[in-house]
């Protein structure tokens, strides 16, 4: 297109034509004259005036004509240093001006010069031209009346000649400027047709053989070559490649219009009308562009961390996105992707595919009406856009009215198709091999990018929303066939299981190191003896602590706040009741929230039936081997652990640098350590964690031998450290008194009984049974302080020598024989043992027959200390009847028999000198 003048270009061509006369007596200025208004030249010795020289008399207006040698014999040396200062300031400011002048208009200079140059010679050949019609005018000959009249119908002819002539020139110079109004409206069918029309009217203005049918413009006179013409043809030229490169480019653009597959089917045709091409390479091209555009679909999506961890937020985040947010955006991007490969594979199908007379393609039938010489049943099934006609093409551009002087040849112009020939038409097998590989590929595109998209997917339960969204899209498409929907759903189905596999391995993972964390935490606190590991160390103090109440001011807040503290409150009671100390609690609570949580999700997964069970048996046979290796690494962590502790231990006992005292500490220390890992132990055992992880039933047996045996294991470690200090004690409190003599006789003793070192050490094992922390049932803490009871009397056995006989020492034995007859025939053995020692002791001493009988008073009066060393109570049916004692609900073995004089079980401290002050009444006044 050419370009217009602007208006300022002409306004200075205006301007230099009325300088013309000007110009031509243009005389040269005088050395030091300026040419510019107002522009002093330098060669004034005096700049204006400053405030440097503003005190000295006004000589420098008078000094512009005076001589340098003159100026040099008025002023002082001084003045005229300041005046050379003056003028060279104002020399390099007015050249500055001037360097700006030319380099910012140095151009419209040039342009102006050149202008003015053509203005010029362009005004000498009208003048010329004036003087020719100056001197040829007079010379013509006057026209001939009749003649003219005579020629009336000639004229005639001649004006429509020329108005056809008009229209074909008219159309021609407005073809660019509707060419781009159709290209802006992206209708590239009608522009293509514009361009093809525009073509055979430049064909027609400039070529000189006429068929029949066609304008003759020279038989009417007027000359067949139009400069005009080509000219306004290598301007409509230039739009062949801006049509086709953009209608090239919107093949990549998606909508889900209706008008979807016209809109192809028109760039498509554009592309075969102008460029040429098969239908087969324009589907590929189709194909190529709508890669192109998946491509670019894949760029605009979220942008994910690569490790899957998407709540770990850089520097500077304040605020995680919400879970609803991420699964939409998710979702939204699979849907983008999936839209693109069914509506390109259902647009290529329903423009191309051909299936016989009674459904022919798309593509086949707008082919069919434009070759067509009249309406037919197929034509008219098209939709108006596609029922392209250059009657209907110029209906739609302005000045329509003017058209109507064209040629029929013109209006009725259709460009040539061969339908017979292999470039109109594509074959339906190539046409499913070029499908099918574009889809295979699209969708290999799709698993590649969706599987970084659900690496921001952190639960089961949101990617199997996601599943079922997409199932239920693809089953709802309507452009894909059954196969295709069958290999999107295998495709999703497999990111699915990837990503399924991907978070309870994290979940998992996150779980065991927690344990561990958690484990060593706990562990660091019981051997530092941190404040809050006083109380896992004595759970039984714990149970007694009152948990914190709700507040009033909690109450005041609302019916929200006040049922979540009512929750807290009840949460810490549980607890209390079920022995859960803090640090138990925190190691506990570690993993089975987390095991419910992930439980939650499996159950997400598994509720799903139909078409969903095969892939749910299948996730769920690769999640238990995870879930399997995890009740395995429990196990190995408190194994380990025990280890450790016992490792510690053994080397501390093994090294002689450490003081006795001091390694007595680390050992307790040690045994609490192990401990509290057999109270976890015996915790999971009964846990909800297992059913929770949901392994195998091999492995949960296996999980439940192992961590039973580390209960085991660790109380059986308590139970011979407490057993060994006990015994250690009782042996340094009352063996040594029996080896010295000082209670060797009958004599000795106040009250015949069991020793205080007895009643001590036996209280000691019950407050030591009670510390290791309530058991689930009864029969289980029953068994474990049964236990406890045996192998102290075994202990306490293999220390006697027969040089340690006394009567207190048979006194503690019968006690002893006592308390195993209370547990029955089980206690055969210990009580076999206990006999044969009696009778070992007996052959020295002499102890009357009442011994049984103040022995089992003492059984009745011991019986509420000793409860947890005591068998439980037997059921109604089974208590013995006896008619001296009276039943009662605390004391199951009887109530003792009042009497005035008791010797106390253990040695009391002797009353103060001020405890008779004190208001009580006494022995005999009660």
């Amino acid at each position: 297109m050419a370009r217009r003048p602007s208006t300022n270009s002409v306004s200075s061509s205006i301007a230099s034509t009325s300088t013309l006369p000007q110009l031509a007596n243009f005389k040269p200025l005088p050395l030091g004259a300026s040419s510019l208004p107002g522009f002093k030249t330098p060669t004034s010795p005096w700049p204006p005036h400053s405030a440097s020289l503003s005190a000295q008399p006004q000589q420098s207006a008078t000094t512009n004509g005076i001589d340098p040698d003159e100026l040099f014999t008025k002023y002082t040396v001084a003045e005229v240093k300041n005046v050379q200062l003056r003028l060279g300031a104002d020399a390099d400011a007015k050249q500055e001006e001037l360097r700006l002048m030319v380099g910012e208009r140095y151009r419209d200079l040039l342009q102006a010069s050149t202008s003015i140059i053509s203005i010029a010679q362009s005004s000498k050949r009208v003048l010329d031209a004036l003087d020719d019609m100056r001197t040829s005018i007079p010379a013509a000959e006057e026209p001939h009346l009749l003649r003219r009249a005579s020629m009336s119908g000639k004229d005639d002819s001649h004006l429509k000649t020329l108005q056809s002539l008009a229209a074909h020139l008219k159309l021609l110079l407005d073809t660019p400027e509707h060419l781009w109004r159709l290209i802006e409206k992206k209708k590239f069918l009608h522009a293509a047709w514009l361009f093809l029309l525009a073509r055979v009217l430049h064909r027609v203005l400039v070529r000189e053989d006429v068929e029949e049918g066609e304008e003759n413009w020279k038989a009417h006179g007027i000359d067949e070559q139009f400069p005009l013409v080509q000219r306004q043809w290598d301007v409509v030229a230039q739009f062949r490649t801006q049509i086709t490169h953009k209608a090239t480019l919107s093949l990549r653009e998606f909508s889900a219009s209706v008008e979807l597959y016209q809109d192809i089917c028109s760039i498509l045709l554009t592309l075969h009308l102008l460029e040429s091409r098969p239908l087969t390479d324009t589907l590929t091209v189709f194909l190529f562009q709508r890669s192109k555009g998946l491509q670019a679909s894949f760029s605009r999506t979220l942008k994910v961390p690569s490790n899957g961890q998407s709540s770990r937020l850089p520097n500077g985040s304040a605020h995680a996105r919400p879970r609803k947010v991420v699964t939409r955006e998710v979702r939204e991007s699979i849907e983008a992707v999936l839209e693109i490969i069914a509506m390109t594979v259902g647009a290529a199908r329903d423009i191309f595919r051909d299936e016989g007379f009674d459904r022919p393609s798309l593509m086949g039938r707008v082919l069919d009406f434009i070759q067509s010489e009249s309406p037919t049943p197929n034509g008219s099934s098209l939709p108006p856009e596609l029922q392209m006609s250059t009657q209907n093409l110029l209906g739609t551009l302005p000045s329509g009215s003017q058209h109507l002087v064209l040629p029929p040849s013109i209006r009725s112009y259709k460009p040539y198709i061969d339908l017979d020939s292999s470039s109109s038409s594509v074959s339906q097998a190539q046409l499913s091999d070029r499908l099918r590989e574009w889809f295979h590929k699209a969708v290999h595109e799709l698993q590649s990018a969706a599987e970084k998209w659900f690496l921001d997917l952190q639960t089961l339960r949101e990617v199997w929303a996601i599943r079922t969204w997409v199932r239920n899209w693809i089953n709802d498409s309507a452009h894909l066939e059954e196969t295709e929907q069958t290999i999107l759903k295998s495709a999703i189905d497999v990111l699915v299981g990837k990503q399924a596999a991907e978070i309870w391995r994290s979940a998992l993972n996150d779980m065991e190191h927690a344990f561990r964390t958690k484990l060593d935490s706990a562990s660091t606190a019981l051997s530092e003896c941190a404040s809050e590991s006083v109380i896992d160390a004595s759970p039984a103090k714990h149970l007694f602590q009152a948990a914190p109440t709700p507040s009033l001011y909690e109450a005041s807040l609302g019916s929200t706040s006040m049922l979540s503290s009512y929750q807290k409150y009840k949460s810490a009671l549980q607890r209390q009741v079920a022995g859960r100390t803090p640090l138990l609690d925190g190691v506990l609570r570690v993993i089975e929230n987390r095991a419910e949580a992930l439980h939650k999700d499996l159950r997400a997964v598994r509720k799903d039936e139909g078409d969903s069970r095969k892939l749910t048996i299948q996730l769920n046979e690769a999640y238990r081997p995870d879930a399997d290796r995890l009740c395995g690494a429990i196990v190995d962590i408190l194994s380990f652990s025990m280890a450790k502790v016992e490792d510690e231990s053994g080397r501390a006992n093994a090294s002689h640098s450490c003081r006795k005292q001091h390694l007595k500490l680390r050992e307790e220390t040690a045994v609490h350590i192990i401990v509290f890992f057999g109270r976890i132990a015996n915790e999971l055992s009964a846990s909800d964690f297992l059913s929770n992880v949901s392994c195998g039933t091999d492995a949960g047996d296996e999980f439940q031998a192992k961590i039973t045996a580390l209960y085991e294991l660790a109380v059986d470690r308590w139970r011979k450290y407490t057993v060994r200090s006990v015994v250690a004690k009782y042996r340094k409190t009352c063996l040594s008194l029996f080896t010295s003599g000082r209670a060797r006789d009958s004599a000795s003793l106040k009250q015949p009984g069991p020793s205080s070192s007895l009643m001590q050490a036996l209280l000691s094992i019950s407050a030591s049974v009670r510390d290791l922390g309530p058991s689930k049932e009864l029969s289980c803490g029953k068994s474990l302080a049964e236990a406890t009871l045996k192998h102290f009397i075994t202990s306490l056995l293999d220390g006697l020598h027969s040089q340690n006989v006394s009567i207190q020492l048979l006194w503690d034995l019968k006690f002893l024989r006592k308390l195993s007859e209370l547990w029955g025939s089980e206690w055969r053995e210990i009580a076999a043992l206990l006999d044969h020692e009696i009778t070992r002791l007996s052959q020295s001493e002499i102890i009357g027959d009442h011994l049984d009988d103040s022995l089992s008073e003492d059984i009745l009066r011991t019986q509420l200390l000793l409860a947890p060393l005591l068998p439980p109570p037997l059921p109604p049916t089974d208590k013995p009847k006896n008619k001296d004692r009276k039943p009662s609900p605390l004391l199951q073995f009887g109530i003792p028999v009042v009497e005035q004089q008791v010797q106390p079980p253990m040695d009391l401290v002797k009353p103060g000198p001020r405890f008779g002050q004190l208001l009580v009444g006494s022995t005999a006044v009660r």
